[in-house]
């Protein structure tokens, strides 16, 4: 009998999974401000960097909006939609890690074709702002990645399919997760980022030239080179 060792979780992937539960249970609704950070964290028993990294993750989800020294709210949409079983399986089981890897190709490849054919201005903004966030940001590693989601998930909004977004909506912490791994063995052969960032903006110009074939290809390209840094770990 083989067994596997159990991969300790992140303190802020449990703030994070009880924040989500009642946001789906109702007990959370559109438009609700949530109790401030010193009130939060004291009632979690976490620290507010913790909690400041899990409000962070909500709001890359689009769930809540962060107003500096107005405080967090809930956004105006159907969460329960939005938080499906599915995400909340994923954010307590231990997934295999090729079967989330196979969901994420083929989600993203799909998604930048339909991006090239169907994003609007404002998406195409969105998506060259995560591009130049990446760029400024390449020397750490944690923001990087966290601007490399970015860049993903604006090109699945600008698929214009609503289910592709919110699928890519229930793998963000694992994907965080997959790119800062990336990002650290990627880092030992493009040390200055440029194949890094070469490869997105590829992505970026056969989405904003309307090259659906072309965005594909970019995207697979670039999915396969990452799956080679993670497997090199």
């Amino acid at each position: 009998m083989h067994l596997e060792k159990i991969k300790p979780r992140r303190v802020y992937e449990d703030v994070l999974e009880q924040i989500t539960k009642l946001m789906s249970k109702g007990k959370i609704n559109p438009g609700d401000r949530l109790m401030g950070e010193r009130e939060m964290a004291n009632a979690l028993g976490v620290s507010r960097t913790t909690l400041r990294e899990a409000l962070r993750t909500l709001e890359h989800l689009g769930l809540v909006d962060i107003k500096p020294g107005g405080g967090t709210f809930v956004k105006d949409q159907n969460l329960n939609q939005v938080i499906s079983p599915l995400a909340l399986a994923l954010s307590v089981e231990q997934n295999s890690f090729h079967d989330l890897w196979e969901i994420r190709f083929s989600l993203e490849v799909t998604a930048a074709g339909l991006a090239a054919q169907q994003a609007t201005p404002e998406n195409l903004q969105y998506i060259e702002a995560a591009l130049r966030e990446m760029l400024s940001c390449w020397s750490d590693h944690a923001l990087f990645s966290k601007a490399d989601l970015r860049f993903h998930y604006m090109i699945a909004q600008a698929s214009q399919n609503a289910m592709m977004s919110r699928l890519l909506q229930t793998f963000v912490v694992h994907l965080y997760e997959m790119s800062l791994k990336a990002g650290y063995s990627r880092f030992r052969h493009d040390r200055e980022g440029v194949q890094t960032i070469n490869e997105h903006t590829e992505i970026f110009e056969a989405i904003k030239n309307r090259n659906p074939d072309q965005a594909r290809l970019s995207m697979q390209e670039h999915l396969q080179g990452v799956r080679r840094d993670l497997d090199g770990l």
